[in-house]
């Protein structure tokens, strides 16, 4: 009972850190509302024939990359900003169980990015449908495509635990987001796309993120994995960083 309680007090602890911070609370909303604002007036000024050629639920899901990389960045400060201000040995000394802090911060960081990528997905999707309908737009909200929605909410949650795992083995916040930005953005890709010409075959399938975390929300072709695949390899690149976050939080002095 007591250590229910101690848990329940470093995730209230955790989540009012976050709620405090400028920083986190500007990314959590640029991530809900950016992708809202663009899908909202693309739905206001596009589709000038009468139609929209894809169902809305995949046309949001371009977005769900965006919201994902965000909220990673909220993860790396959800792990990063008590080490920059050297609040973290307040935190231990009151926790001195440095596990139930690394598990209130991985809980603190699944629910943000739970809600945030629920309500990006809501502010996309129900304010598109009126306006569509206002206009006599013909479209389809949900097709086959129905595996986009779970699949955002998991890319982002994912996105999160890598981008505070990475900011466990940085303990700094310029080199955890920029790793956590670089390397799917730019670095992946020009490295397996430089694989692919070494070995005159697609290496992108291989890729963690852009081959497989952002194939979790596209659709699928005949050279690319399952989304089951998908899922297994970019949460196994995931859980590799996790590992390594937790290791370094356990074993390194605050």
């Amino acid at each position: 009972m007591g250590g229910s309680a101690a848990m329940i007090g470093v995730l209230r602890s955790e989540l009012f850190k976050l709620r405090t911070t400028r920083a986190t609370k500007v990314i959590v909303v640029c991530s809900v509302v950016l992708p809202a604002i663009i899908f909202t007036l693309t739905s206001m000024l596009a589709f000038g024939n009468g139609e929209v050629g894809d169902s809305l639920v995949s046309m949001v899901g371009n977005f769900a990359p965006l919201t994902g990389l965000l909220l990673g960045v909220v993860g790396v400060l959800c792990s990063t900003q008590e080490y920059s201000q050297g609040t973290i040995r307040i935190t231990l000394v009151a926790t001195p169980n440095r596990l139930t802090v690394l598990i209130a911060k991985l809980l603190t960081t699944v629910v943000v990015s739970t809600v945030s990528s629920v309500l990006m997905l809501l502010l996309c999707l129900l304010p598109s449908q009126l306006i569509l309908s206002s206009r006599n737009i013909d479209f389809v909200t949900i097709d086959t495509d129905v595996r986009i929605l779970f699949s955002a909410v998991i890319l982002s949650v994912f996105l999160s635990i890598l981008g505070l795992s990475l900011g466990l083995v940085f303990k700094s916040s310029p080199g955890a987001i920029s790793a956590l930005l670089l390397w799917p953005t730019i670095l992946e890709g020009m490295v397996f796309g430089l694989l692919s010409v070494a070995f005159d075959r697609n290496m992108m399938k291989f890729a963690p993120v852009q081959g497989n975390g952002f194939r979790l929300i596209a659709q699928y072709t005949d050279e690319s994995n399952s989304w089951a695949v998908s899922l297994a390899v970019f949460s196994a690149f995931v859980a590799v960083f996790a590992v390594l976050g937790a290791v370094f939080f356990s074993r390194r002095d605050a």
